[in-house]
């Protein structure tokens, strides 16, 4: 089979390697569609993938072959590429008191969707709805990140929200708060294509950050006092203390992206308001079966996140994540196998 292979930093090599085979308690899946995640071109651009690996976690495709102790599937299921609940004794990817997502990289080949196909065991994958696309299933992990994020934080029904930066994850974040019932979500995002994504699934008002004073905006829009939650889900230099200002007394930003680069912080300007940072990583079985039954009423669509420029070959990989380093325009690349 095909597959996208780390063959060092920034170097992604599109070669011919086995077909895996199912073991006894494992299933083979065909890959329709996998995602191009954050992560992967953090490892990709900072060499945290080791040689010989297969990245790729966000897919979605079909059964098409089962191990021999393997009951609950058959050729031909459709299915997303995780969220199964871990069976007891088998840790979390985030376990152990010092873990860092910095740090811990891929430590070996691993089951990852940049190929044609994927062996996984058998209770990692679930179901996919009939109802839910091939286009909104392959959103499915990154949108299970979101919605952690969001049962993380303090939100309530009604609540007025920023979402900072509207790259997948905060245009999937701003989905699951408008479904979960918030007045209003306010976004701030410079890119001119994504801001227009933004407005097309919903915003209330979309900021440009360039142009535009985001804190005074979002003040003015709360009364004076400030929004009770932001979502910091750029990893921008400036927008975790944007974020921290234009909270209210008491408020809360939720951090969902990972910054890999020094972020100023200025306590003086919102300290007196004793307002709180919260970290989100990761995402739990929970929180991917909320996703697919969203995606079942159509509350979570990829709509203008993915259209037919999204989607890439593999000879298009090294390209593109290159090119993702530092995004613009970019929404979701999703490759094709």
């Amino acid at each position: 089979m095909k597959a996208a292979v780390m063959r060092g930093e920034q170097n992604i090599v599109v070669e011919e390697v086995p077909t895996p085979e199912p073991g006894p308690d494992q299933v083979l899946i065909k890959i329709k569609y996998s995602g191009l995640c954050g992560s992967d071109v953090h490892r990709f651009q900072y060499g945290m993938a080791e040689p010989g690996s297969i990245m790729g976690h966000e897919f979605c495709g079909e059964i098409a072959a089962v191990g021999a102790n393997v009951k609950e599937w058959k050729e031909g299921d459709r299915v997303v590429g995780g969220g199964g609940a871990n069976p007891d004794g088998i840790p979390r990817l985030s376990s152990g008191a010092r873990y860092s997502a910095r740090t811990v990289g891929f430590k070996t080949p691993g089951w990852g969707g940049f190929a044609e196909y994927a062996v996984m065991d058998h209770w990692r994958p679930l179901p996919l709805p009939d109802s839910v696309s091939w286009e909104t299933a392959v959103l499915t992990e990154p949108c299970a990140i979101a919605v952690h994020a969001v049962r993380r934080s303090a939100f309530k029904i009604g609540d007025q929200v920023v979402v900072m930066g509207a790259g997948p994850i905060g245009l999937l974040t701003q989905q699951v708060l408008q479904a979960g019932g918030a007045s209003a979500v306010y976004v701030s995002e410079p890119a001119p294509a994504r801001a227009s994504a933004a407005r097309d699934l919903g915003a209330t008002e979309v900021f440009d950050p360039i142009n535009t004073d985001v804190v005074s905006n979002i003040v003015e829009l709360s009364d004076g006092l400030g929004v009770p939650l932001a979502f910091d889900c750029a990893a921008a230099k400036p927008t975790l203390q944007q974020g921290l200002e234009m909270v209210r007394r008491g408020g809360q930003v939720t951090v969902i992206s990972m910054a890999w680069e020094d972020v100023p912080l200025l306590t003086v300007e919102w300290i007196g308001r004793e307002v709180e940072m919260k970290a989100s990583y990761g995402s739990t079985p929970e929180d991917w079966q909320i996703v697919l039954n969203l995606m079942e009423q159509g509350k979570v669509v990829a709509g203008p996140m993915i259209d037919d420029l999204s989607f890439i070959g593999f000879e298009e990989m090294q390209a593109t994540l290159t090119r993702l380093m530092t995004p613009q325009d970019d929404i979701q690349s999703v490759l094709v196998p």
